[in-house]
């Protein structure tokens, strides 16, 4: 691992470990931002997402990317969703040393609800690219 790579695993570790000890309970949860689909599966995403990844993703902790910002999306959704799920179960070091730690650093979600936290994700993605267009 190069140096900024064990930087950025050393940061996205305290962010987690931060979250587990304090707990993961959503600074931003009744934000009007993160706009409540109809779907029961992305409901159910959301409140995971909402869990495990808000954390990290609505503040760019190792540079994951915002949901609420199009420019760090629409690279991402224009891939295979079996891609992002790959990554997000699996965890992923970018190419620009951003990085994602498998399962969001909770080992207790299953591939079915992290698969579920991605589809929110993207939905929500999708939306906020709809808006600029």
């Amino acid at each position: 691992m190069t140096t900024s790579r064990n930087f950025m695993l050393n940061i996205t570790q305290s962010a987690i470990t931060v979250m587990l000890v304090f707990g993961s309970t959503s600074v931003l949860s009744g934000n009007e931002a993160y706009i409540d689909f109809q779907s029961d599966s992305l409901i159910t995403g959301k409140n995971i997402w909402l869990d495990s990844c808000e954390g990290c993703h609505a503040y760019g902790i190792a540079d994951s990317p915002n949901p609420l910002v199009p420019r760090d999306w629409q690279h991402r959704i224009s891939k295979d969703i079996t891609i992002l799920y790959e990554h997000a179960i699996n965890g992923f070091f970018g190419p620009d040393d951003s990085m994602m730690p498998a399962r969001g650093g909770n080992n207790s979600l299953s591939d079915q609800e992290v698969k579920l936290a991605v589809d929110y994700m993207v939905a929500l993605a999708k939306f906020y690219i709809n808006q600029e267009e």
